[in-house]
């Protein structure tokens, strides 16, 4: 019993370490190699919906804990400064990847929605399932039993991830039209940035890992929005 725990928190751990491994080319190697034209990753993204005939996204420079996001519901695009105005291959990748989610609407909008929720419950559910699982050692509960609680919750939160990755990959499917066109005369610019999209697409399966950071830094009161929020809204 005690091997399988093991197995489990280790293949649960190396799934997470991969994708994070993977996005952080996007984030150091993506980032210095520059983009085959001069757009920025805003500028891009905007060729991108008008390509598409989307005209309602608005495109907000957002630093924070939680950005580089479409929010559905708002029908904005979060991008942190540097990958709005970056023209590296890596802010493309990042700016067209949330970019691809704006065109998942009507029978594709509940799909996105869940995957959102379902990254939610990745970046905050360690942290209660460890808080429930102390409370479990506080009532002099076997920790054995507090312990299994905690990778069970942890071992589904990965599976529901994984399990809804499917959207993900449908949102870069969907720039697939766009770069053919506006890469025509770069093929090989075409097949780095299919690369680098793959990779974003995995960004979220190392949430678990990253856990405490979203949650001291985005959820505790008094730790600054997650998004901002117009007057308007």
């Amino acid at each position: 019993m005690l091997v399988l725990f093991i197995l489990v928190i280790l293949f649960g751990f190396g799934v997470c370490q991969w994708a994070a491994g993977r996005y952080a080319t996007v984030e150091t190697q993506g980032m210095k190699e520059r983009a085959p034209t001069a757009q920025t990753g805003a500028e891009i993204v905007r060729l991108f919906l008008a390509y598409e005939g989307v005209d309602d996204v608005e495109i907000v420079e957002h630093e924070a804990t939680v950005t580089d996001y479409f929010d559905p519901k708002r029908r904005r695009l979060f991008l942190q400064r540097r990958v709005a105005q970056g023209t590296s291959m890596g802010a493309w990748a990042i700016a067209l990847h949330e970019a691809g989610h704006a065109l998942q609407t009507d029978a594709a909008l509940p799909e996105l929605q869940w995957r959102q929720n379902v990254i939610r419950l990745n970046r905050y559910g360690p942290i209660f399932a460890l808080v429930g699982a102390a409370g479990m050692l506080f009532l002099r509960l076997p920790s054995r039993f507090a312990g299994l609680i905690l990778v069970v919750v942890c071992v589904l939160l990965l599976l529901l991830n994984l399990g809804t990755l499917a959207v993900e990959y449908n949102a870069n499917a969907r720039l697939r039209r766009f770069l053919e066109k506006h890469l025509e005369r770069h093929p090989d610019a075409q097949d780095r940035l299919t690369s680098y999209l793959s990779r974003v697409a995995l960004r979220e399966v190392g949430d678990l890992l990253r856990s405490p950071r979203f949650f001291f830094f985005s959820a505790l009161p008094g730790s600054g929005k997650i998004r901002p929020v117009k007057k308007s809204d």
